[in-house]
């Protein structure tokens, strides 16, 4: 900023608002120099304070976002543990249901045979299927 000339530092000093268009015209060159100066450290140290901020703000995004894909790796892997029990119980049902028509068709086929058995028994009915006249 040495080189910079004494007008220049004067409009510099102005964009800063913190000195008075009067006090601009009887400063000296150092007092010019110590307004731009301050005002630049101010800059970037807001400026500092501001990356700092977005820097802070972008981590708790971060662990945000983290949290969120953790919660629906949770819900998937939940949902994908409820359709295995699903599907579990309706093998379970439907084996159960095989089963159970096994059981009343060989039921069926008991009682079929045991009418069958009844019917041409000779000793049950007490005539014989070739005496039929």
């Amino acid at each position: 900023m040495r080189k910079t000339n004494t007008e220049r530092l004067r409009i510099m000093a102005a964009k800063t608002y913190h000195v008075g268009d009067e006090a601009l015209e009887t400063m000296d060159r150092t007092a010019l120099l110590d307004v731009v100066d301050t005002d630049t450290v101010a800059r970037r140290g807001a400026t500092s304070r501001r990356r700092s901020e977005k820097s802070d703000q972008v981590r708790e995004m971060e662990l945000q976002l983290e949290l969120k894909r953790m919660e629906l790796e949770s819900k998937r892997i939940e949902a994908k543990t409820e359709n295995r029990r699903r599907e579990a119980e309706t093998e379970l049902e439907n084996k159960r249901l095989e089963l159970q028509n096994e059981r009343e068709k060989r039921e069926h086929e008991l009682r079929r045979a045991e009418a069958g058995a009844h019917k041409w028994d000779p000793g049950v009915h007490g005539w014989r299927p070739w005496q039929i006249a």
